[in-house]
């Protein structure tokens, strides 16, 4: 057995907080994957367009925010808070709300609102203090790519609050104003018939006013803005936007379309060389924003990072972890990895290999379970099988709770749906082979499951294959390919194809209850 000298494990011995923000290990001990070098690259035309960052929870996007921000090759980060900045105000406000009652589609005003609050933080960055005014000032002749005129007019519109939150109500306000006048009513007043017969004349002024009064405007200050700082390359700007999977989000019904017009909007800005604004989503939203048919998905892969994290690395990151414990809280000298600490077996199995064989190959996952590990061996001075499998206990329980969280949104029933695995006595199944246990799952969904609004539940009853489907989005089962290799769920293959139906599949090590 490994030991090291005077070396107790404790309930508080942990190898890192589960949330990035809080994690005291992060800095010492993060992994600069391909991904965090990709995201650090302005000079490589491949990798500079790709920086929306999409994982499933616990995958480390926070984390690679977090060390991207305090890298000595970036000049200077800014955080968009989008709860703070822009949702608050669209869900509260009286006249944004009736355009939405009235059918409205607002996809474009989110994506000028956008627009701005991009605009600001890049001009703050570019240009601190009042040097931006300065410039406009400043712009005199000569040939330009873009329009100074219509430049200067969008930022005259708002000025008193340009630089300032005050700025969304403000924009809010005058579009308010300048259609109530154009269309010679309330909007905030229609009702009833008048509703119908007014929304597709409401819908073409209101679509029509964004356009010319604000996107046009905007446009021509990003190719001021692009123009006045193409001789910049030397200077590396981040901004970031990492809260859009927040509870707050989650139960509204603009979501997507809120979303969506964040990633239009960013868009406009790429050719700025000098700033990266980097978007941080989870796989349960934009497949949501994919499925609600908002955006194609082709036209997005020259943005996107999909985080996948491989056996190889989720041990490497285990192996400083565990290394930057012994060494900073119990004074060790020499190196010691993940591997040394779990030198036994579980139910044959190496423990180390029988621990990352039960995460879904994310940091978070491994972290906890470790953690849990060593709780367990309070006052001990070793692990062993028993400490391991009290620990799986709570993890499963964690990472029960962990799936129903980021897949709630799509299946409200998803708690149930997992709990319907235990019926399946082998880890290793085909639908065919389980003709009676399906029949007793599809009865059992049906009824122990409320009514929910996309009719989940009873599709399943009517087509197992759906059910089979969800079980591999959220990851608890994967196609079996052999003996050593099992296809789970990731963003290039994000569910079951048709041909997949009559393939064997493997229940998740973790959620093989039986």
């Amino acid at each position: 057995m490994f030991l090291v000298a005077n070396y107790i494990f404790r309930k508080n011995s942990q190898i890192g907080n589960l949330d990035a923000e809080f994690d005291t290990f992060l800095e010492t001990c993060f992994l600069e994957t391909s991904i965090f070098s990709t995201l650090l690259s302005f000079e490589n035309n491949l990798d500079f367009p790709k920086r929306v960052i999409i994982g499933r929870t616990g995958s480390g996007k926070t984390a690679l925010l977090k060390q991207l921000a305090e890298n000595k090759n970036i000049k200077k980060h800014s955080i968009i808070e989008a709860e703070s900045t822009v949702f608050e105000h669209i869900k509260n406000n009286v006249f944004v709300s009736s355009l939405i009652d009235q059918g409205i589609d607002l996809r474009i005003f989110y994506k000028s609102l956008w627009i701005h609050v991009l605009l600001v933080k890049v001009i703050e960055l570019l240009y601190p203090g009042n040097s931006f005014l300065d410039l406009l000032s400043d712009l005199g002749g000569g040939k330009k790519k873009y329009n100074s005129a219509l430049a200067n007019e969008y930022i005259e519109k708002f000025r008193d609050n340009f630089f300032n939150d005050n700025v969304v109500s403000e924009i809010t306000e005058k579009m308010q104003h300048d259609l109530s006048g154009s269309l010679g009513i309330s909007l905030v007043k229609i009702s009833g018939k008048e509703v119908s017969e007014s929304t597709e004349k409401i819908q073409r002024a209101t679509t029509h006013y964004i356009s010319s009064e604000l996107l046009r405007k905007q446009k021509e200050l990003i190719k001021l803005l692009i123009e006045e700082n193409s001789r910049e390359g030397q200077l590396r700007y981040v901004i970031s936007i990492d809260d859009l999977d927040k509870s707050w989000l989650s139960s509204s019904s603009i979501r997507y379309d809120f979303i969506n017009a964040l990633l239009d909007a960013f868009r406009e800005l790429i050719d700025i060389r000098t700033v990266k604004v980097i978007i941080s989503i989870r796989s349960d939203i934009i497949k949501g924003i994919y499925d609600n048919n908002l955006r194609q998905e082709e036209k997005d892969k020259s943005l996107i990072l999909p985080i996948q994290w491989d056996v190889r690395e989720i041990r490497e990151m285990l192996d400083k972890r565990v290394n930057y414990l012994i060494k900073h809280q119990y004074q060790g000298s020499a190196i010691t990895k993940f591997d040394d600490i779990f030198n036994f077996t579980v139910k044959g199995q190496s423990a180390d290999n029988y621990i990352i064989e039960r995460t879904m190959l994310r940091p978070r996952d491994a972290i906890d379970f470790v953690n849990l590990c060593l709780a367990e061996a309070d006052g001990s001075t070793e692990l062993c099988e028993d400490f391991l499998l009290e620990a799986e206990e709570k993890f499963y329980v964690s990472r029960k709770k962990a799936l129903y969280k980021e897949w709630a949104s799509l299946y409200p029933h998803i708690n149930k749906y997992i709990d319907t695995l235990c019926h399946i006595e082998k880890n290793n199944f085909k639908i065919s082979n389980i003709a009676e246990t399906k029949d007793k799952i599809q009865y059992e969904i049906l009824a122990h499951t409320e009514f929910d609004s996309n009719l989940t539940s009873e599709a399943i009853a009517a087509d197992f294959n759906i059910l089979l489907n969800i079980w591999f989005i959220a990851g608890v089962i994967g196609i079996n390919k052999s003996n050593t290799l099992t296809i789970y769920s990731d963003f290039s293959k994000q569910e079951l194809d048709v041909s997949d139906f009559g393939k064997e599949f493997k229940i998740h090590p973790l959620f093989f209850r039986y």
